[in-house]
């Protein structure tokens, strides 16, 4: 199987792992237990975007704005699209990331990782493996994240517990 194929099948995965983790990130106040590396904050940032194939085309919804997202982006989902993208801030510790997330492939995009502590001059090595700590950390999150959501995702809880929690949130939400 060619890998664009599979990717085509497995599509869906992404946009409902986007959906779960704004459905949890509100839920539950944006903490997230991630195993050893503890607990952090990961909440939406002020923009999602929502599309659905219809058979007119595709139809896109981005939504901008601070604080919880824009009632639209939940009415969206009563529509049958699907989240596609979001921009999401990540606290872990001292630690602030903000990056883009899409759903078909996990690409960060925008990533803006927390300043360096360490001076140049007096460890140019140091500042080098510091910043690609602090690079990787947001990938460590989403990898753990994407691990749990599929676990929950293929277990039998999903459909008796998770999922109705999800379609009560979205309509609430509506």
């Amino acid at each position: 199987m060619q890998i664009l194929e599979r990717a085509r099948q497995t599509e869906f995965l992404g946009k409902e792992f986007l959906t779960w983790l704004w459905f949890k990130s509100e839920t539950n106040n944006g903490l997230f237990d991630l195993e050893e590396l503890g607990t952090a904050e990961l909440l939406l940032d002020g923009r999602i975007t929502l599309q659905s194939n219809g058979g007119t085309g595709v139809e896109t919804i981005t939504c901008v704005g601070q604080g919880p997202c824009p009632r639209e982006a939940r009415v969206a989902l009563t529509e049958n699209k699907m989240v596609t993208q979001v921009t999401l801030s990540l606290s872990s510790g001292d630690n602030e990331w903000t990056f883009s997330l899409d759903s078909a492939w996990m690409n960060f995009r925008s990533l803006k990782p927390p300043k360096t502590m360490r001076d140049r001059a007096d460890d140019p090595e140091g500042l080098f493996y510091e910043r690609v700590f602090l690079l990787e950390q947001p990938a460590r999150v989403i990898d753990i994240l994407f691990s749990t959501f599929i676990r929950l995702r293929t277990s039998p809880e999903w459909d008796t517990q998770h999922l109705p929690a999800l379609i009560e949130w979205v309509r609430e939400g509506a």
